[in-house]
């Protein structure tokens, strides 16, 4: 009752605004997908895991919709709901769409106001939005890129360089009891973006600090990605956390029709304790080729320094918040065309290297277009840290299937293809195969029963972007 309710009352504000004699003007975007997923192995092992040799299939389906509430070009609002945050909510059958009783929860995945201070060309936006530090090979920032409550300025200095500072406060677990202090985890970013005349590049530096407080109610959920990427095990010690990041994003066209990509971040996070220390790096470069019509050819590398093999001075992976648009080719390490047909990219894949070669945008056929990518990753984590993930001394978490030890690879191959119906709705068909690479041997420490296998996956569904 309660869902429908709030869904009365959002049809309500939003028509009842679209009417208003203050002609505020309404505009709605989305996408809306829909994915038929035959999938086997996605944990890469063959007895006792996903799919157990028999294959799993399942149909999701997730509702982005976003509402713009305009008032001029200087002043909007922004209220953006999902129906399907989560794969159990998106799963046909679960508990969102139960025969009979299903219960389509409504989430606000965005809201805040707009708006540019009269007279300048200053921008801010306030309230619950999505922040993405510079990046611009993965499709989004490896460090942080999500939806947080925060404020972020734009001042425009001359017309190729420009000033972005913002606020977050990402978590506050101050609920009145006595004595629970420094409960809050705040972060601030510093971005300096730079556009020249076939260079860009956006250097930027965030500090974030998790009071001791926040770090006790963090370490309580184990399975929150944010948690491990920051915290890693807390070894008992509740202290509070200082957090460094830095980098910068490049691109340059200046020699077109060749178009170089890169990153360079780095992370640091200090506490009280040694064991509580983490500190690493990472760098992508991808270099297109836009000469041709009918493709764009990329090879592309990556690389994220990995543990080593003393599990008391801290961990060697880099620091982070949440990934979640960061993917190289589209099954291991994310980037599906759709919702589930990919592992996704989690905190515990840090620590590798990884080279590819995709043929992006194929195109013979009007309305038809293929994606095809072969990518080979090996790991960069000392193979002793999977002895050391049954203890609780761990630096992070270790997983088979996700986290890569030196003694392991995988090759990725994937084949991807959309046919637009019309000019927003698209039809897609994802193919995937991973070999297994992993050393069977060195993982059955810890898991005496583990034996490995391939990854296959056969996505297809719609896409309807408005």
């Amino acid at each position: 009752m309660k869902r429908l309710v709030l869904l009365a009352t959002l049809l309500a504000f939003v028509f009842g605004m679209a009417a208003s004699a203050h002609a505020v003007k309404v505009e709605a975007s989305g996408a809306w997908a829909v994915e038929f997923l035959f999938s086997e192995n996605f944990d890469m092992q063959k007895n006792g895991g996903a799919g157990d040799g028999q294959g799993d299939f399942n149909v999701y389906q997730r509702l982005r919709t976003q509402f713009d509430f305009i008032a001029n070009e200087n002043l909007k609002g922004v209220l953006a709901t999902e129906i399907g945050s989560t794969s159990g909510e998106q799963r046909w059958g679960g508990s969102q769409y139960h025969f009979h009783d299903r219960f389509n929860g409504i989430n606000v995945r965005r809201a805040y106001v707009d708006f540019a201070i009269p007279g300048t060309k200053i921008t801010n936006r306030i309230g619950l939005q999505n922040i993405n530090l510079p990046a611009a090979v993965g499709g989004g920032s490896m460090i942080m890129d999500d939806e947080m409550t925060g404020v972020v300025t734009a001042i425009p200095v001359i017309d190729e360089v420009s000033v972005v500072a913002g606020y977050a406060r990402l978590y506050d677990f101050n609920n009145g009891v006595s004595g629970d202090q420094n409960s809050a985890f705040d972060a601030g970013v510093l971005i300096l973006p730079v556009k020249l005349d076939g260079f860009e590049f956006a250097p930027f530096f965030m500090y974030g600090y998790a009071g001791d407080g926040a770090v006790r109610n963090m370490s309580i959920n184990t399975n929150n990605s944010e948690t491990w990427g920051l915290l890693g095990p807390t070894l008992g010690n509740a202290e509070g956390r200082r957090a460094y990041w830095g980098g910068t994003s490049f691109t340059m066209t200046y020699f077109d029709p060749i178009k170089v990509m890169a990153d360079v971040n780095y992370g640091k996070v200090t506490g009280n304790l040694d064991a509580d220390d983490r500190s690493g790096w990472m760098f992508d470069l991808a270099v297109d080729y836009t000469g041709f019509d009918f493709m764009t050819p990329e090879l592309f590398f990556a690389y994220t320094s990995g543990e080593d093999s003393d599990v008391t001075d801290g961990s060697e992976r880099m620091p982070t918040l949440n990934a979640r648009n960061w993917a190289l080719g589209s099954f291991f390490f994310g980037g599906d065309t759709l919702l589930q047909g990919s592992k996704g990219y989690g905190t515990e894949q840090t620590g590798f290297w990884a080279v590819g070669l995709s043929l992006k945008d194929i195109s013979f056929l009007e309305k038809l277009s293929h994606t095809f990518t072969v990518m080979y990753a090996k790991g960069t984590n000392d193979k002793d840290m999977i002895a050391a993930s049954i203890l609780p001394a761990a630096s992070g978490s270790i997983v088979y299937g996700q986290t890569l030890t030196e003694e392991d690879h995988i090759v990725e191959v994937d084949l991807n293809t959309k046919y637009q119906l019309y000019e927003e709705l698209c039809l897609t068909l994802d193919l995937g195969y991973i070999n297994n690479g992993y050393d069977k041997d060195k993982w059955r420490v810890a898991d005496p029963n583990l034996d490995k296998n391939d990854a296959y996956k056969v996505s297809t569904g719609i896409l309807y972007q408005f």
